[in-house]
């Protein structure tokens, strides 16, 4: 038995960087928000591909046959070895938008409830960041708060105030002024394109670029 404990203890600790990572890795980036709403990502660059070997493969190299004398030439031309060019791929955000200055919070919110959890919470102090970035720095966003389509539509309207307030009230905060922040809801008016008013995936805030 104690030598069971032990690697209980032993495990707990191996698996607790490792939990703390893929929890940290679930947040979005203040660059991916910049991304999502500019266009200003890392463009794709040009790189030398490795050979073989593992080595990068630098320069063109043309394939050649050693002839012997008075031996006929070959007539069937050796291939060339091209120049292979790897390229790395474009930053693409994680972040969801629709349209160019709208991006989703990706916040998730319990049913009839506008509490930010400790995860959204971190989400939109990514998103605060984002706003400090010179960038973003004198834009003016509406944030838009969404329900689904449970329970009747006064109640979702509130709900959905209540979840957009919570945001911004929260960006706040983080020193972003109120005077870069407007707050509407929609209910459930406004579902997901290709989603039924009914999923829980309607329930979110999304920001929208206003100025």
């Amino acid at each position: 038995m104690r030598k069971f404990g032990l690697s209980l203890l032993v495990c707990g600790f191996v698996a607790a960087p490792y939990a703390a990572l893929s929890q940290s890795g679930s947040t979005s980036s203040p660059d991916e928000y910049v991304c999502a709403l500019t266009g200003e990502c890392g463009q794709e660059q040009d790189a030398p591909a490795a050979d073989e070997t593992g080595n990068a493969r630098l320069e063109a190299t043309r394939g050649f046959t050693l002839a012997r004398p008075n031996a006929p030439q070959q007539t069937t031309p050796t291939p060339q070895r091209r120049r292979q060019v790897a390229r790395r791929p474009v930053f693409r955000p994680r972040v969801a938008t629709r349209e160019r200055g709208r991006v989703n919070l990706r916040l998730a919110f319990a049913s009839g409830s506008s509490s930010l959890s400790p995860a959204a919470q971190a989400e939109v102090r990514a998103f605060a960041e984002a706003l400090r970035r010179p960038q973003l720095s004198s834009m003016r966003f509406r944030i838009e708060g969404h329900t689904d389509s449970a329970g009747g539509r006064t109640m979702n309207l509130s709900l959905s105030q209540r979840r957009a307030q919570a945001v911004a009230d929260y960006l706040t905060a983080q020193g972003i002024p109120q005077s870069r922040i407007e707050v509407q809801g929609f209910g459930y008016d406004r579902p997901l394109p290709g989603t039924p008013a009914s999923s829980g995936r309607n329930r979110r805030v999304e920001a929208v670029r206003i100025s």
